[in-house]
């Protein structure tokens, strides 16, 4: 896509429209958060023109997002802050990053140009190489047909999945009610106590590559279908991560890592690790595939829900740094070493159903398409559908294992490639 059809038409940093009092200017990482990888998680969201919509009321979208962006961020003030080493979030309001584009074609012919075009249209900045600047990074696109897209880049440092998804759910309510008032937990540091000393262990950032990205649907009856050919109930994650993992990998494939994270969590505030608790609250586990046999789909869902209980079991009557002191390195080691070597294949999986994606309303509407920029590993991540009774799977492989994944029979016959709006 022609680079001159895309017009900036501002770029603002956005402040807290309250000062953070000083006894809040220091938020301190958890142990959870000094693991974490540098990169942005990078969200669309697409809304169609409303029939009532005008030119009009397109600049009041633009006045609405920052009047409450600026208000959220009173609530959420360690994301205005700034990252100081791997150790702390000075809270100094110095902002985030709001730009607005002008992109002269329909929201739905971008679906025409490769997936990488699009992402360098409708995103501020590439999220794999983030700058120390910025914990968040946004971009308001607004098309001739009168749709808009709003993209999102928010530091892995400072948020998981779950806490980017509670952000910008409580940034859509304060747009569309000016007196709400969110109220995360950042106390993360004193759940999982960061390391005392420079150099705690983190999970690598794995090296990049130029991948492919595609995006398939599991409809309500394909899922039903393919969980009935099990013979122990799996979970809808399950088996589709299972189904995934084995359509990813051949025969004569070398061995695998799946690499997946459990949200630890608990459903109310009074859990050992509460459900309002903003910050990185996840532990991976990993499953492996040596050989066809244990690529079988029964096989692979057993091993990643015994990966994921002993996730579990280590929370249960153990105080959480307890549990992380003894694991953290452990878990780093595991991953980095099999992430470096080239002995594996190295699948990433992600779910975020259950998300209220698709109820991020600003006032005009619902997204009727979320969607994420391509990764440059070979990632799968989980979504709800619109209606919530079947899958999106975004897909991210190496373009060479793209084809043969795109045209593996198994694959086909449950999940149907998806594209534009």
């Amino acid at each position: 896509m022609a680079i001159s059809r895309l017009v900036s038409l501002s770029r603002k940093i956005i402040k807290p429209s309250s000062p953070t009092p000083f006894s809040h200017r220091i938020h301190k990482l958890s142990l959870m958060d000094q693991m974490g990888t540098h990169t942005y998680m990078p969200f669309s969201f697409f809304y169609p023109k409303q029939d009532t919509a005008s030119s009009l009321e397109l600049t009041k979208v633009s006045q609405i997002l920052e009047k409450s962006l600026s208000k959220v961020l009173t609530a959420y003030y360690p994301f205005a802050g700034r990252l100081r080493d791997n150790s702390f979030v000075e809270c100094n309001d110095m902002g985030v990053d709001l730009s607005q584009v002008r992109i002269d074609c329909p929201m739905s012919s971008i679906f025409n140009h490769p997936r990488t075009d699009i992402d360098k249209l409708i995103f501020p900045k590439d999220p794999w190489n983030p700058s120390t600047g910025s914990l968040i990074v946004a971009q308001l696109n607004h098309f001739e047909c009168g749709g808009i897209i709003l993209s999102t880049c928010i530091s892995h440092k400072v948020a998981d999945g779950y806490s980017m998804t509670n952000f910008l759910t409580d940034w859509a309510l304060v747009a569309r009610d000016s007196e709400a008032k969110p109220s995360p937990l950042f106390n993360g540091a004193s759940v999982f106590q960061p390391a005392n000393y420079s150099a705690p262990p983190q999970v690598a950032d794995p090296s990049l590559k130029q991948n492919a990205s595609k995006r398939y649907h599991f409809s309500a009856s394909k899922l039903k279908a393919l969980k009935a050919r099990s013979l122990i109930p799996p979970t809808t994650v399950e088996a589709v991560t299972a189904f995934l993992c084995k359509c990813a990998n051949t025969p004569t494939s070398k061995p695998s890592l799946f690499i997946q994270a459990v949200n630890l969590r608990g459903t109310n505030n009074d859990a050992l690790v509460p459900a309002g608790l903003v910050g990185n609250a996840i532990l991976p586990y990993v499953a492996s595939a040596a050989n066809e046999e244990d690529l079988k789909w029964q096989r692979l869902i057993g091993e990643l829900r015994e990966r994921k209980e002993k996730v579990r079991d280590m929370l249960k009557d153990i105080k959480p740094e307890e549990v992380l002191s003894s694991r953290v390195s452990e878990l780093a080691t595991q991953i980095n070493e099999g992430t470096s070597s080239n002995d594996f294949s190295i699948y990433r999986f992600s779910s975020l159903r259950k998300f209220p994606f698709h109820d991020i309303n600003f006032g005009w509407g619902r997204p009727t398409r979320v969607d994420v920029a391509t990764f440059p590993v070979n990632m799968f991540l989980l979504l709800d559908n619109q209606n919530g009774d079947g899958v999106e799977v975004v897909v991210n492989l190496e373009e060479g294992e793209m084809s043969v994944f795109e045209s593996n029979e198994e694959l086909l016959q449950f999940a149907s490639p998806s594209s534009g709006l």
